[in-house]
């Protein structure tokens, strides 16, 4: 009776013909079919709500992640990022990406809530005679609610105050919508995903509906905004705030139809990002082997540059020095840098216009001792570094990412200055979290379905860590923060420091996933990070005539970054939307 989500998606295009959604004043979408047709069958009502899904925009389509805004990455080819990054962002500057969920924020969003209004208004009189058409129907207004409560709570973690439209608007109408207090849109959010959570069920009879939106999905949510709400960045926080998220995180908990999988190595922990089926996902995106609902661009986004299969990506997203720094020993002591001693090295640049290689001789502080020995498995299941073997079945090979250091020395095919230099790493990283070494990346009618996990049991446990932190009941955070640690083979967290082990614990296991940006923005510690001591920088790797390879730090950033707390926590409604109404204000910005 149903059709899997991927297909229905496809499905609703295809028939409805439906236009893009460019703003939230839009008419009702009709083409091929009318809208007593629609509405008067259950199939195509819920065609058109696998329409509505297609604004859940996820990290690993397109070229733009939050992690590139953070400490954890460099963007090597901006893709607009530095909009944000260099601090240009205004009204009149607002895309922050090459992608419709950061590049044209606002209008995605609310093009998202308006087909939701639409479905929640319409599928009211859609039939449903028999009990099973009826748990149907309350499954798409359910998952109406969710979908909505998710679209708000996009716009509501970028730009705070927006306006709350809970209905649709015809062209003649009049739009006097203003922008709603902080915790009300909190609230609202709250309230659409209470009415989600009562018409969901907590797994779907039929395997064709694996993706949808579930009970937990919903309280999962709920329990994420309701922690925004509490944080400094969206107001006030209070002991009531912080009890409220508590609880909501704690209703996820104690549905125990989630679990953390265990893992024995770094690449059981790696390979849990590529199971669709892993036993702690509440919400993903899924794709499908035909490529129709799109596909992972991981491979082409995160892979070396240099030749060898897998090898022939775009080096896009490239994780910081600082951030590899940050991973602990496999013991849980904290990772301190071996000594430094001089190397006289032949040093390569290449002029990146001509391509033409200069050299001179030059003395650098570096270490040989390999800086990656030794240290927890997340290391190695979410960074690809020198000479870590990688790659598809037979084909792998070891990523060469250094550079020669005397004459005669070959350069490392993925370097800056190998085969594929321009496109080579300039932090010394790239990303392998996301990025399957089990798909035969030489088949090019293979497509990467790798899904993206857009809330996790981990994200759970760390959420509820936080409110018993903020609460004072330091002995309730520990186990939760130690469940994850000990999944990750680390010993347990002391307390000592609480807070400092719960960040440390929040930053590694939700890396490059879209949380940091989420959590330095509401812990109010962005202009800290974007700070000019802490501008990204990176790892250059020398291979000696012997053999040998030093391991350097060079202190210039690759990117230069520009934060002003006054204004560049929240992102600016673009001014096409002011336009619209002088009753929607800019604040902060004019």
């Amino acid at each position: 009776m149903k059709k899997h989500i991927l297909l229905c998606a496809a499905l609703a295009l295809s028939s409805f013909g439906l236009p893009s959604c460019s703003d939230i004043l839009d008419q009702k979408p009709l083409d091929s079919y009318t809208d007593t047709a629609v509405w008067g069958d259950l199939s195509l009502a819920e065609s058109f709500l696998n329409y509505c899904y297609l604004r859940v925009e996820a990290e690993n389509t397109n070229g733009v992640m939050f992690c590139n805004y953070t400490d954890e990455t460099y963007h090597m080819h901006d893709y607009g990022t530095s909009t944000y990054t260099q601090g240009r962002a205004s009204c009149d500057n607002y895309n922050t990406g090459w992608t419709e969920g950061k590049g044209n924020t606002w209008s995605h969003y609310y093009g998202g809530i308006k087909l939701c209004n639409q479905l929640l208004e319409d599928i009211m009189d859609t039939p449903a005679n028999t009990d099973s058409e009826k748990e149907w129907k309350n499954q798409i207004i359910g998952q109406g609610y969710f979908l909505r409560a998710y679209y708000y709570h996009m716009l509501y973690s970028v730009y705070g105050r927006i306006p709350l439209i809970d209905h649709t608007y015809d062209l003649d109408s009049e739009f006097k919508e203003e922008r709603a207090d902080m915790d009300d849109v909190a609230d609202f959010i709250v309230a659409d995903c209470d009415k989600a959570a009562e018409l969901l069920p907590t797994v779907y009879k039929d395997a064709s509906d694996f993706g949808r939106a579930t009970k937990g999905a919903a309280l999962a949510l709920k329990g994420r905004v309701l922690l925004y709400k509490a944080s400094p960045l969206f107001g006030t926080p209070s002991r009531e705030k912080w009890q409220a998220a508590a609880d909501a995180n704690k209703a996820v908990i104690d549905m125990n139809i989630y679990s953390l999988k265990q893992v024995s190595n770094s690449d059981e922990y790696a390979d849990l990002f590529f199971d669709s089926k892993n036993p702690e996902v509440i919400f993903e995106k899924l794709y499908d082997e035909k490529g129709i609902a799109g596909s992972s661009a991981s491979l082409v986004m995160q892979a070396p540059a240099g030749p060898g299969n897998g090898y022939e990506g775009w080096s896009t997203w490239q994780p910081t020095y600082e951030i590899v720094e940050l991973f602990q020993n496999a013991d849980g002591t904290p990772y301190k840098p071996a000594e430094t001693k001089p190397f006289t090295i032949l040093q390569t640049t290449i002029d990146p216009d001509s391509g033409e290689a200069t050299q001179k001789e030059v003395t650098i502080q570096a270490s040989d001792v390999n800086p990656w020995e030794g240290r927890e498995i997340r290391l190695k299941a979410n960074i690809l570094y020198d000479g870590m073997l990688w790659g598809y079945g037979d084909s792998n090979r070891e990523i060469e990412l250094f550079e020669a250091g005397a004459k005669g020395v070959i350069p490392g095919k993925d370097s800056r200055t190998g085969e594929t230099w321009w496109n080579g790493t300039k932090t010394g990283y790239n990303m392998r979290k996301f990025l399957s070494s089990h798909i035969n990346f030489y088949d090019d009618t293979v497509v990467d379905t790798t899904p993206w996990f857009f809330i996790r049991l981990a994200e759970v446990y760390l959420n509820y860590a936080e409110c018993q932190i903020e609460l004072g009941n330091n002995a309730e955070a520990l186990k939760y923060i130690n469940l994850i640690r000990n999944r990750a083979l680390l010993p347990d967290a002391t307390g000592k420091d609480i807070r400092t082990e719960y960040e440390y614990e929040r930053t590694v296991e939700l890396m490059f996933e879209g949380q940091r940006f989420f959590d330095l923005r509401r812990w109010k510690k962005m202009e800290e990070t974007y700070s000019k001591e802490h501008w990204p920088t990176g790892l250059k790797i020398y291979k000696l005539q012997n053999g040998t390879k030093i391991y350097y730090h060079n202190p210039e950033a690759v990117q230069q970054r520009n934060f002003d707390a006054s204004k560049n926590y929240w992102w600016p409604i673009p001014r096409y939307e002011l336009n619209k109404s002088t009753l929607l204000d800019a604040a902060p910005y004019e």
